[in-house]
């Protein structure tokens, strides 16, 4: 698979210490011909002098690219973040790829495949409906998965049942997502952003695909940038709500208003 994996990154918990070591390790030991494209945004790097060690244990760091931004920002600004990653890849298909989830490897290779044979424009690769895994992760089941070279049935032993929606994340065509608009930078640490950019995707007329298989997502502890009581949240929220009650034309307008993507638009090549 000739895709580039997208990481926004900030290791603000050993839980996401834990996950961001799994998830990587696992892309790089699995698709070797595949870029893990990390970047992450925080006061120092946790992800170079705690991460990357480890990573080197279990996986060839080779096609590993890590891009840190120093900031005190107390909000994670992912939206933001994600448009810089895709500036940096070069690939025609992308995977925006949250760091506390992985797939049955059949799940990518499908969602690869639907797209590099142009039978859907994005894809989410994972079922709508009980179809999570929730994973209680330790310290022994980190342990335990990583050192059996990621067998699934210790994460299967480990887990409960839950929903999935649209969270996550989803692979693309990269030209796709530079053509709808990119993330929308107005939405700010966490909360709509991706039901507002799976909405866009449709309303733009693109085809969008599933792989009705499972996801697991590595439980962790919740700060403000990953729960309700994130401050830009209700902006967040009537941002959504806005975007529910316009039409198509109305929608296009205002992305080609919209100083992010015009600051962007010249090297991406723009065209809503």
């Amino acid at each position: 698979m000739k895709l580039d994996f997208l990481i926004p990154c900030r290791i603000e918990s050993e839980d996401r210490l834990k996950n961001i070591i799994t998830s990587v390790s696992f892309l790089l030991h699995n698709f070797p011909d595949a870029n893990v494209i990390v970047k992450e945004v925080d006061s120092r790097s946790n992800f170079k002098f705690r991460a990357i060690p480890e990573i080197k244990k279990y996986a060839d760091t080779k096609n590993l690219i890590h891009i840190y931004e120093e900031s005190d920002e107390k909000a994670f600004h992912k939206t933001r973040i994600l448009n810089d990653l895709l500036l940096e890849s070069k690939s025609d298909i992308v995977f925006n790829h949250d760091v506390d989830m992985i797939l049955p490897i059949q799940s990518y290779h499908l969602a690869y495949s639907a797209l590099d044979e142009d039978h859907c424009d994005a894809i989410y690769p994972f079922g709508c409906g009980i179809y999570q895994r929730a994973v209680e992760y330790p310290m022994n089941v980190y342990d335990e998965f990583l050192n059996s070279k990621f067998n699934f049935e210790v994460l299967n032993s480990n887990s409960r049942n839950a929903s999935s929606t649209i969270g996550w994340g989803q692979m693309i065509k990269r030209q796709v997502e530079i053509n709808i608009g990119m993330w929308n930078e107005n939405f700010v640490s966490w909360g709509a952003e991706d039901c507002e950019f799976y909405y866009r995707l449709n309303l733009f007329n693109y085809r969008v695909g599933r792989v009705n298989d499972v996801i697991y997502h590595l439980e962790h502890g919740r700060t403000f940038n990953s729960h309700y009581n994130n401050p830009k949240f209700m902006d967040n929220y009537n941002l959504w709500q806005w975007f529910r009650t316009q039409s198509r034309e109305t929608v296009i307008k205002y992305y080609e208003q919209q100083p992010y993507l015009i600051n962007r638009g010249e090297k991406l090549n723009v065209s809503v």
